[in-house]
């Protein structure tokens, strides 16, 4: 489910840098949907729900062995979704996909975005690549439509 755990039990990546990673990045993909600078309170919801699952897995896998990953996996969606709608809305499903896609790749901040850059075309100096076949042109699309409101 996450990869996270095999980096944390190889003993290449500690517990502690995984949760100033994740941090950061909650930081800044809050500040970038809620269009805010202050964000720590929610930073702080988020990341307090994220540690008390991740707590309840490890608690599961030392006295299960091993935990049904489909049950955790759907768990950690709804508890996310539950933590962050109040504050995102509309964005929020966006928003866990995009956590989960982060915490899956066992990856750095830094890593994670030249990645995710790579895969949008992008090279690393910011300019769009000359693939015309698999490049993506992001677009800020602006609408009179509330987006941010329930259904």
């Amino acid at each position: 489910m996450f990869p996270i755990w095999s980096l944390i039990e190889s003993g290449r990546v500690d517990w502690g840098t995984i949760l100033f990673w994740l941090q950061s990045w909650l930081k800044r993909e809050l500040q970038a949907l809620m269009q805010e600078e202050d964000v720590d309170i929610v930073v702080h919801h988020i990341h307090g729900v994220i540690e008390s699952f991740w707590t309840r897995i490890e608690h599961t896998r030392v006295v299960l062995k091993k935990p049904a990953e489909a049950y955790w996996q759907d768990n950690f969606r709804i508890a996310i979704t539950e933590a962050a709608k109040p504050f995102l809305l509309a964005r929020t499903d966006r928003f866990v996909n995009e956590l989960e896609l982060f915490l899956a790749s066992g990856l750095n901040i830094e890593a994670y975005d030249a990645v995710y850059m790579q895969r949008l075309g992008w090279n690393t100096s910011g300019s769009i690549t000359t693939n015309p076949v698999h490049q993506v042109v992001p677009f800020l699309h602006i609408f009179d439509v509330g987006f941010d409101q329930d259904e």
